[in-house]
Order: structure tokens, then sequence, then C-alpha cells
């Protein structure tokens, strides 16, 4: 099955959380994914890191993401965005921006979402979800 990483399981395989860990070296390289707002979230929090800690931090971070195939956020993911966004506000409960970007990115490219965050992702309409936590 092909799947695509929300940022806080690529977090935990950063801080070597062993049983995510164990579950992304189960899968074949050509089935996980980033969606490059993950790759955007990585790297605002290397630089986010304290100032003696943001070059091991990047270089980390450079390292995982160069791993990983990255799904772009093009047209067709703003346009599933929009609606799953204007869905959420009007159904009054909205989640963050990026959560939606990054189940978009899912939708878009027929991947189930791996995240350790299901009571968010689970408001989104036909999303298939995995939690390896």
């Amino acid at each position: 099955m092909k799947r695509i990483l929300d940022t806080n399981v690529c977090i935990d395989v950063l801080r070597g959380r062993k049983k995510v860990v164990d579950q992304l070296a189960a899968c074949r390289p050509q089935d996980c994914y980033i969606s490059v707002v993950t790759e955007f979230e990585l790297f605002q929090g290397a630089d986010r890191a304290p100032p003696e800690h943001r070059d091991e931090e990047r270089s980390k971070v450079l390292r995982f993401v160069g791993s990983l195939q990255i799904l772009p956020f093009d047209s067709a993911c703003a346009r599933i965005a929009a609606r799953l966004n204007a869905d959420l506000l009007n159904q009054g409960t909205p989640v963050s921006i990026t959560d939606v970007f990054i189940a978009a990115t899912g939708l878009r490219h027929r991947r189930a979402v791996v995240t350790n965050n299901t009571k968010v992702f689970r408001r989104i309409e036909g999303l298939n979800l995995e939690d390896w936590r």
C-alpha cells in the first residue's frame, strides 16, 4: 500500500521512536512518500531549534527527506484542499491548514495518510488513515 507520512510520523522517526521506525523500515521505499508541506514543516522545525542545534537538526531533516519521495502540492491538490477546508469550516470543525494540505495531497495521489493525529484527520471524508503508534 502506498502511504503519505504526516509530519508527526516523520518527527517520530527522526527522534528514533522504535515502533514507528520499525514500521517505516518494513515498508518498501517506493511505497512511502511525504508531502512537500511536510518537508516545509520539518525544515521549519529544524530552523526553530536552539541555535547551537540548528545545523545538526537541518542535517537530520535533509538526510531523512532525501530518503523519501516528495509529492507536490499542485493545482489539483489546491482544489481538493479548498473543498475540504470549506466543508470543515462550514461544519464548525476546522483543522490546521497544513493538515488540510497534507490530506488533500493524500487524496489527490490516492495514498493512505499515516499519522498519530487520527482524531483530526478522521474529520476528512474519504481519507484512508493508519496510525503506527
